[in-house]
């Protein structure tokens, strides 16, 4: 019961323009350059490209399980106030949402040799996580009462009501080799080491409410009758007025990774060997299947608690008192503690709550995919994410959600179209469409949903990267043999 709500969601369309997963489609490829060591890190092991530059990449996105957003109406319903009255609705049942902004930064990738290859990444990421919020408890907040609510209102809540919002700045060195190359069977692995700089970590968490809500004569929503806890922390730089520019605002330091494996079969492999060296062509996809294994964000970042905006509270309001919800009016969330001592006979603070710091995890993921070469440039993947971060044991921690997604596409080395149709705990069914073009791309994972119907899911990723492309050694080969045959006098 917080009124942050508005300072939220100012972040999160700040941040807005996955929930299955970023780059929804487009990461499926064999085109990535340096960006796929951020989907799997042995990706840039027998790469397309012999170097490759990021010079930006960002997804954004939201998704909840309650708002729906329709791409002929688009400029109307994506908007703070339709968002919060959608997601946060007079209806029964808990809200649970996400919003997720990722930036590439500039990240290199270049071949130490045939078999090993190296990257520098850099990233920016935010991301605020609802989970099971009561929709008539919110609204109530929201709209200081002014809506169609029957009074009073009973909410009985046995489980965790969270919030919160992480950013963070991650500088990764990946390495990746060819681990075997015999016959059609080919495997490789990578691995990625992190540096991490934590800008801000914020939570609230209101546990096991029991209360009801009413209604003054004058229209005045309050609560009565509660019983319940209410905890919150923050670390690093205040959110309220959170933006991109500080999450290069470094306040907390911590470490990471990511490790992965792919492997490939190649039926036809000797067809791709060169002639004259025995050395596998490394300008074309060689397999008719490929399978990739990868754990993704593992690590933490260690957080100073801020005492003076952290606390935890028992909430005790007997029946016939009232605690008015107007008072937490024009309140951001980094003063919210204020608002509660100032009710003590409500809100009894719990002196010994809290440590000196807390270790916030990253959002931890195992990714699989299967790809499958149909002829030529068409391709099909199946991807799954698992999300081994949960918030609902460690309300600071962000969390991502289990999806599955099906992506028909075609590529080649200058164009490619990717077709992704996904399935995950929260947005549910999505489809969507993204495109590369030369060094361009843009796409989104929900966008198709978004023009044949509705999707509770709203996203859109773009970005510019530049390499050099692996060559034709055996047409290169050739050429040179043609002409020192040519320039062989015969006998």
């Amino acid at each position: 019961m917080l009124k942050i709500s508005t300072t939220i969601f100012v972040f999160i369309f700040i941040s807005t323009v996955s929930f299955a997963q970023d780059f929804s489609g487009y990461r499926s490829g064999n085109y990535t350059g340096v960006n796929g060591v951020f989907f799997n890190p042995a990706n840039i092991a027998d790469s397309r490209y012999r170097w490759d530059f990021n010079l930006f990449s960002i997804s954004t996105s939201f998704g909840n399980n309650k708002a729906s957003f329709k791409l002929k109406d688009f400029g109307k319903t994506i908007n703070t106030d339709s968002i919060k009255n959608q997601v946060f609705s007079d209806k029964s049942g808990p809200s649970s949402g996400m919003a997720s902004f990722v930036v590439n930064g500039p990240s290199l990738l270049f071949n130490l040799n045939k078999k090993s290859s190296i990257a520098l990444s850099t990233r920016a990421r935010a991301m605020v996580n609802i989970t099971d919020i009561d929709g008539k408890l919110a609204n109530q907040i929201i709209n200081d009462a002014n809506n169609n609510t029957d009074f009073p209102y009973t909410l009985s809540s046995s489980q965790k009501m969270i919030l919160n919002v992480n950013g963070w700045t991650e500088f990764g060195l990946s390495y990746a080799r060819v681990i075997h190359d015999e016959g059609p069977h080919f495997f490789k692995g990578g691995i990625t080491l992190k540096y991490l700089d934590g800008a801000a970590n914020a939570y609230i968490n209101i546990d096991k409410l029991n209360t009801t809500i009413d209604n003054d004569p004058a229209n005045s929503a309050f609560m009565t009758n509660a019983n319940g806890k209410i905890g919150l922390d923050f670390g690093g730089i205040n959110i309220s007025d959170l933006n991109a520019q500080d999450l290069l605002k470094f306040k907390s330091t911590g470490i990471g990774g990511d490790i992965g494996f792919v492997y490939e079969f190649r039926p036809d492999s000797n067809s791709t060997r060169l002639s004259e060296t025995g050395d596998y062509r490394r300008d074309m996809n060689k397999y008719k299947f490929r399978l990739g294994l990868a754990l993704l964000d593992i690590g933490s970042i260690n957080y100073k608690r801020d005492i003076a905006r952290s606390g935890a509270y028992s909430i005790h309001i007997p029946n016939g008192q009232r605690f008015y919800f107007s008072s937490l009016s024009n309140t951001g969330v980094d003063n919210f503690k204020d608002t509660l001592d100032k009710y003590p006979q409500f809100f009894t603070a719990d002196a010994s709550a809290g440590s000196s710091s807390y270790r916030v995890s990253l959002p931890t993921t195992l990714q699989v995919d299967a790809d499958y070469h149909l002829h030529e440039g068409f391709y099909i993947s199946l991807a799954g994410q698992l999300a081994l971060t949960k918030n609902s044991s460690k309300a600071f921690n962000s969390q991502y959600f289990n999806a599955i997604a099906i992506t028909p596409r075609f590529e080649g080395r200058a164009f490619g179209i990717y077709v992704p149709f996904a399935y995950n705990a929260l947005t549910k069914i999505t489809s969507g469409v993204s495109l590369r073009l030369g060094p361009f791309f843009v796409g989104s994972g929900s966008v198709l949903s978004a023009v044949l119907g509705s999707s509770k899911q709203a996203d859109l990723f773009f970005g510019m990267r530049f390499g050099g492309l692996q060559k034709n050694m055996e047409k290169k080969n050739r050429k040179k043999l043609e002409k020192q045959n040519k320039n062989t006098p015969e006998e």
